[in-house]
């Protein structure tokens, strides 16, 4: 069982070192989660937790072992250098995924916005050439 818990722990740490890295790619940052606009965003923690979440879930998936009475994985689980770094790909692929959805629905939010609203060309531009949260607070503002 203790090295299967040993091997579970450095893959999600893996993951997490993949999520992390995706914190910064992007328009969100290094920032806790918050409500803004009246769209939730996770924040770094949501961000390394999926990425965790999703680097675990994948290497579970790919063992042959069958656990055995007690937690103890019947044949042995050997953990590679390559599942390591492949847990970190998943980590920051599950992330950006994640992040995805999220940039998404606030897109959405502002097109729904700005089409209950008269024309405005600055605010068209920023739409379209924004980060999702500027593309929000430029809908927001029209008139």
């Amino acid at each position: 069982m203790h090295d299967l818990v040993v091997d579970v722990v450095a893959v999600a740490v893996c993951g997490a070192v993949g999520g992390f890295v995706n914190v910064f790619i992007g328009d969100s940052g290094l920032h806790l989660p918050t409500m803004e606009q009246g769209v939730f965003r996770p924040g770094y923690l949501g961000v390394v937790l999926v990425g965790m979440v999703a680097a675990v879930g994948a290497w579970l998936g790919t063992q042959g072992s069958t656990l055995t009475s007690g937690f103890v994985p019947s044949p042995p689980v050997t953990l590679r250098l390559s599942e390591l770094s492949t847990a970190m790909l998943i980590g920051f692929g599950g992330a950006r995924w994640f992040k995805s959805e999220g940039e998404t629905t606030i897109f959405r939010k502002a097109a729904v916005i700005a089409a209950s609203k008269p024309a405005d060309g600055e605010a068209a531009a920023t739409i379209a050439t924004g980060t999702p949260f500027q593309a929000l607070t430029a809908a927001n503002r029209m008139r």
